[in-house]
């Protein structure tokens, strides 16, 4: 159930807890101590259960968080974080998850892109190099017999072929390259909830850091008082400067705590620069493999009419 609590959820109780205790401390001042003493255990307790909640569902996760997009920039594409909870630093994981498997995802579409348009390209410069060694020969064979004809017309056709069945796998290059733009879409927008839940957390730490402020004023409130009172407030001031010891903890776990977000945000927003980097690549891919489509077809169309003009000299 823990996982579950909100860190906004647990300040609140927080807070209840500190002014409850504040009134009972000066119920039992003027009443009865052993009343006071076991208000401050209680009190005690609330707090080092909360240090305890913000230690392993907090710092943790965060720690966590910040190792696996540390990973993932070093080119770790595998990595896979163990669902935590819905708690601000749990809701950040299937983010990073989802961001792991969508840039493996875009990565093998690239991979899967790139080797297409090498083997398109190197299909097209050797059936473009064969047909103009054949185009060559058939110029110089014009005054061949008509089996040579024959025999061009067939390699023409052949080649027409070939040429339609290359505009059709560049027509698929290019899909997949769209695919993979609508992919790094998705990504961009992951990195961005991402950053978003960062900023939320920073804003809760400095709320925690406030109250931490202000239980710290309300232990010194109660340490005068302990002055004031004598010999009878020795133990409410010892109890009270426990007290404000918790306060400075809280306030330091605070701010190491905004510390490591801090840099979970740098990191994110770094990736989110090389996110839309490889996005723009995307569209130059995208826009790359629709020319390559359009050479293809332009090519498909020269090399029919070239087949039709072929078979008239056939006929003639």
């Amino acid at each position: 159930m823990l996982i579950n609590i909100s860190v906004r959820t647990c300040i609140i109780l927080f807070m209840v807890c500190a002014f409850l205790l504040v009134d009972t401390l000066q119920i039992a001042f003027l009443h009865d101590l052993p009343i006071l003493i076991t208000c401050n255990i209680i009190y005690l307790i609330s707090a080092l259960l909360l240090w305890w909640y913000m230690t392993c569902y907090l710092v943790v996760p965060i720690n966590t968080v910040k190792k696996s997009i540390e990973e993932v920039a070093a080119g770790n594409l595998s990595i896979h974080i163990s669902e935590f909870g819905n708690n601000c630093a749990g809701r950040l994981i299937p983010g990073i998850n989802s961001l792991s498997e969508n840039i493996s995802a875009l990565v093998r579409e690239i991979r899967s892109s790139s080797q297409t348009a090498m083997t398109l390209s190197e299909q097209l410069a050797a059936r473009s190099l064969s047909l103009s060694v054949k185009t060559e020969q058939q110029s110089a064979s014009l005054i061949q017999t008509a089996a040579s004809i024959d025999e061009m017309a067939a390699s023409t056709k052949n080649n027409a072929d070939n040429t339609r069945m290359a505009s059709i796998q560049a027509d698929c290059a290019t899909q997949c390259a769209r695919k993979g733009g609508e992919l790094m879409v998705r990504v961009t927008e992951n990195m961005r909830s991402i950053t978003d839940c960062a900023s939320q957390m920073t804003e809760i730490i400095s709320l925690i850091d406030g109250i931490a402020f202000q239980t710290n004023i309300l232990a010194l409130n109660a340490a005068v008082e302990a002055a004031r009172a004598g010999d009878h407030g020795k133990g409410f001031s010892v109890v009270a400067g426990e007290v404000r010891n918790l306060a400075h903890r809280s306030a330091e776990a605070a701010k190491s705590i905004k510390a490591l977000i801090d840099v979970t945000h740098d990191n994110v927003r770094q990736g989110a620069a090389i996110v839309q980097e490889a996005e723009k690549n995307m569209q130059e891919i995208v826009g790359g493999s629709g020319q390559l489509n359009v050479l293809m077809s332009e090519i498909s169309t020269t090399t029919r009419e070239q087949e039709k003009g072929i078979n008239q000299i056939t006929l003639a």
